[in-house]
């Protein structure tokens, strides 16, 4: 009877706890929710890989990357996110997505979350906060790597003007936090860059909004840095170059092995 008892008290545990981390997703990250696809993770063979689009903008402006990873034999995680930045800090993303991740990988990776690290890619705005999970909130632990592609991680300018009315507008708060003298990018400019993941920073110098100053990695022996000259800002994420540029960085660097005798 004691056993029976204990397999059942386990049971409830087990019903209790799926039903806890669904009302934590629904409920703190309505925005974060992953597509159907990614759910599938498990069934499908394929390394996950994390993308995040930049400031204000659709998930679809990063259409031509999740289509360049399917190719490739990757699978995007895809969060249905509106606009990115249209309500909250940049702070309060990355803590939202790092802990959303976490219950996302809990539940899809049978618990083994710290035996599974995945690629990250990240354009403008997303890049940063790629950087600030990886760099700030341990996102190490299950990131092996994060690539961001016109990723002002140093802070910007002209973003100062977000200033007086960052309190008043809610879409100026993410546009404040990439003020170079913002709190949040001398928060990140201190926190270090975890040896065991590696960083590549990809910029143009054509960019104006985010010029390879902004965009540069320190020289270490866990980063890179790459510039092209003829790209806009909006160009990146759809540019032939930039996409392959990724593709090879991921294939020459993935441990496709071992992700394949996992899944």
């Amino acid at each position: 009877m004691k056993n029976l008892a204990k397999d059942i008290f386990s049971f409830i545990s087990l019903i209790a706890e799926r039903e806890k981390r669904d009302y934590i997703k629904k409920s703190l990250f309505p925005n974060w929710r992953v597509s159907d696809e990614s759910f599938s993770l498990p069934r499908t063979g394929r390394i996950p890989v994390i993308v995040i689009q930049g400031y204000l903008m659709k998930r679809e402006s990063m259409v031509e990357i999740d289509n360049a990873l399917r190719d490739a034999g990757f699978i995007p995680i895809l969060f249905h996110l509106k606009r990115l930045g249209q309500d909250k800090g940049i702070e309060e993303l990355a803590g939202e997505l790092r802990l959303y991740l976490e219950i996302f990988f809990r539940n899809n990776f049978n618990g083994m979350r710290r035996t599974i690290r995945i690629p990250a890619i990240g354009f403008s705005m997303g890049g940063v906060i790629l950087h600030y999970i990886s760099r700030a909130m341990d996102g190490a632990s299950f990131i092996d790597r994060v690539i961001t592609i016109a990723s002002p991680v140093n802070g910007l300018k002209y973003t100062l003007f977000a200033l007086p009315l960052k309190n008043l507008i809610r879409f100026l708060r993410a546009a404040y936090d990439l003020w170079e003298g913002s709190e949040f990018i001398r928060k990140l400019k201190k926190k270090p860059y975890p040896p065991s993941c590696f960083f590549v920073s990809i910029s143009s110098e054509r960019d104006w909004m985010a010029p390879p100053s902004a965009c540069t990695l320190p020289t270490l022996p866990n980063t890179r840095n790459i510039i092209f000259s003829e790209m806009f800002h909006s160009d990146l994420p759809f540019s032939k170059k930039i996409k392959d540029t990724v593709m090879d960085l991921l294939l020459q660097t993935e441990t496709t092995k071992e992700f394949l005798r996992y899944f």
